[in-house]
């Protein structure tokens, strides 16, 4: 109760801070709208995710397994989806050749290049994704699909995926033994397993309620973002399996975004990757030699 009461307390005093020392003096420099956007983005940025670290700096959040989260420890997408392939360089391939383009790594030129892409509609189908964490790690593999002509970043289909064998048990350890529990009976040394979170991102124009920063709109559907994926792989020729691990009740939640919530049936699809197509062709052409 202290630590709420102190924080509550630095909160106000930045409030009353904006509003009676830096909104006068800013306004006699500034036209009202300008100094009002400034500060929307010193509160929205930087105050309000200060004081929400802080806070979590003393109280631990306590989440299921079944949805990941921001750096915060606040809840986020739903895991809904899991992959199993030979390689790395095996699913990248699979989800690109089914209509999936790699994301780019998130940095200060891709930043600002998807937000071009999302203001003024333009091409950029490998725009970024912000950081979520699974096992208290960020993201390893992120794949989109554009759902508009332009090929923008302004409504699009996407997915993160964590690769669940370079997860450290030290890290999150009860979700480590959940998810090892659900997935122990895919772990094999010449395979690898991706935990995914898949939504779709239908509009541009979206509300962190929490900072009130701006971020996309979400169809609350979870299942059909995961269905799309796996419809996409069967198309390409890339599926060998789909299996269904009930790993939860069903059940709904909040997520990021203002007036959403995110519906999700409590089960994990499982995709089992077809062996690459050159190492079987190879393998025959061997046999008949010999």
């Amino acid at each position: 109760m202290i630590w709420r009461v102190l924080i509550f307390a630095i909160g106000a005093a930045v409030v009353w801070l904006a509003i009676f020392r830096i909104y006068p003096y800013a306004h006699q420099q500034l036209p009202a709208v300008v100094v009002l956007l400034l500060l929307y983005c010193m509160f929205a940025y930087m105050v309000i995710p200060a004081l929400i670290r802080l806070f979590r700096l003393f109280i631990k959040p306590n989440h299921i397994p079944l949805y990941v989260t921001t750096g915060d420890g606040w809840a986020a997408d739903p895991v809904n989806i899991a992959v199993v392939a030979h390689s790395q360089k095996q699913f990248i391939k699979a989800m690109e050749d089914a209509g999936w383009y790699l994301a780019d790594k998130t940095t200060f030129k891709s930043t600002l290049r998807e937000a071009y892409s999302i203001i003024f509609n333009q091409s950029y189908p490998r725009a970024p994704f912000s950081n979520l964490y699974l096992f208290d790690q960020p993201f390893d593999l992120g794949f989109q699909k554009s759902a508009n002509d332009k090929m923008s970043a302004r409504s699009r289909h996407h997915v993160r995926f964590w690769e669940f064998g370079t997860a450290n048990p030290a890290h999150e350890t009860t979700h480590f033994k959940f998810w090892h529990k659900h997935l122990r009976h895919l772990l094999h040394p010449e395979k690898k397993v991706w935990i995914g979170a898949a939504i779709d991102d239908t509009g541009p124009v979206g509300i962190r309620w929490r900072y009130g920063q701006l971020t996309h709109r979400n169809n609350p559907d979870t299942n059909l973002e995961r269905d799309l994926i796996i419809g996409d792989l069967e198309k390409a020729n890339y599926t060998k399996s789909v299996e269904v691990i009930q790993a939860g009740k069903p059940f709904s939640f909040r997520g990021q975004t203002l007036g959403n919530n995110f519906v999700c049936d409590g089960t994990i699809k499982v995709v089992g990757l077809k062996k690459p197509l050159v190492k079987t062709i190879t393998g025959r052409l061997a046999s008949k030699k010999r």
